[in-house]
């Protein structure tokens, strides 16, 4: 398995769901499960990957860090190094370490990875194997961000939570190595998160440096609330809630997701909920892969249209089958080479130029 670097000394972390909801008993009791079942799936087929073909992914160093919210709750992000000595010259740099010790040893950027599961779902745990390939491959250094679930934390806690672990970590370490690029990811809900970071990064209101942007299969609008200009190329709810795996997904997203996140009405249709109501002058470089049975495929190909309309380099990838598929089947072969095209991706968007644009 993983070697673990030394844990540093932390507050006391709490989980991130626990707090009583207005919620329905029986609705928590389902989603409770739900999660329950998620995470066993997710790390079954994690550990029968690190056990198979993703083997050489053992390898990669992790160790969780603390962050203190505002509320005086704490939760961890965690940090990925390629090898125990690329760990170690990391963690120096909270002691005033050198970044030449870390970029001397090939280190190409920083990476900050956002998971998804519909902001009730997930965990450091359940992308794990995502951020080790990436870390392990391209020999950056990853942080994957956590924050707390709704329904027991309701809008806007999921965001102001991971807004805040990306906070401790560039305070800790990326801003540390001010000569790499600092890539921000986020998967489905983790994509809308990502989405409104990047925005709140660019207009000053978060004091982060973004270089590039990558979402996957992110959500980007409520499908009740799109801005005007897109009303016509918003179909994908209706047109793919009969297609793939995961059919009655529309629904679902209506009533479970959103219903769940309790975002106040007022706010739906501004950039403080939604990225594709927000602000795309000045965006970084940005990839997105959506998937072509997905109810979200309008949302990341109207996001890439908004970013292109603003002068905003960006480039599509649209992958075959269901929403992000590949991030439960991680012990296949065809999950595996979508993960391995993931992150050859993020290397051609680290790069001087991206690939043809294909929206």
């Amino acid at each position: 398995m993983a070697e673990e670097a030394s844990q540093p000394d932390a507050i006391e972390i709490q989980p991130d769901v626990q707090a009583p909801s207005s919620t329905s008993i029986t609705a928590l009791d389902e989603l409770r499960t739900r999660r329950r079942d998620y995470l066993k799936y997710q790390n079954e087929t994690q550990a029968a990957a690190l056990a198979g073909r993703a083997s050489f992914l053992a390898d990669v160093v992790t160790w969780d860090e603390p962050v203190v919210l505002s509320d005086g709750v704490g939760l961890t992000y965690r940090v990925y190094a390629k090898s125990h000595e690329v760990s170690q010259a990391v963690q120096k740099l909270q002691r005033n370490g050198s970044s030449d010790e870390v970029t001397k040893l090939g280190v190409t950027g920083s990476f900050i990875y956002i998971h998804g599961g519909g902001w009730r779902v997930g965990d450091l745990d359940s992308e794990d194997l995502t951020c080790r390939r990436l870390c392990h491959t391209l020999n950056l250094v990853v942080f994957s961000i956590n924050y707390r679930k709704v329904p027991e934390h309701p809008y806007p806690i999921p965001i102001t939570d991971a807004k805040a672990g990306v906070l401790a970590a560039n305070e800790r370490y990326i801003s540390k190595l001010s000569s790499l690029p600092v890539v921000l990811c986020g998967s489905s809900s983790g994509g809308h998160i990502a989405g409104l970071i990047t925005q709140a990064a660019v207009e000053g209101s978060l004091s982060i440096r973004l270089d590039r942007t990558a979402l996957r299969g992110p959500v980007t609008v409520h499908p009740d609330h799109v801005p005007t200009r897109f009303k016509k190329s918003y179909n994908t709810y209706e047109t793919n809630d009969i297609r793939g795996e995961f059919q009655g997904m529309a629904s679902n997203m209506r009533n479970g997701v959103f219903g769940m996140a309790s975002i106040p009405a007022e706010l739906i249709e501004t950039g403080q909920a939604f990225p594709l109501w927000g602000n795309f002058k000045g965006l970084p470089r940005t990839y997105i892969e959506v998937s072509e049975d997905d109810v979200l495929l309008d949302d990341g190909l109207c996001y890439a249209k908004a970013l292109e309309e603003a002068g905003v380099e960006v480039k599509v990838k649209i992958r075959k089958g269901d929403h992000t598929w590949w991030l439960k089947k991680y012990d296949t072969d065809e999950g595996a080479l979508v993960e391995e095209d993931f992150v050859r991706e993020v290397g051609l968007l680290m790069s001087a130029q991206l690939e043809e644009l294909s929206i």
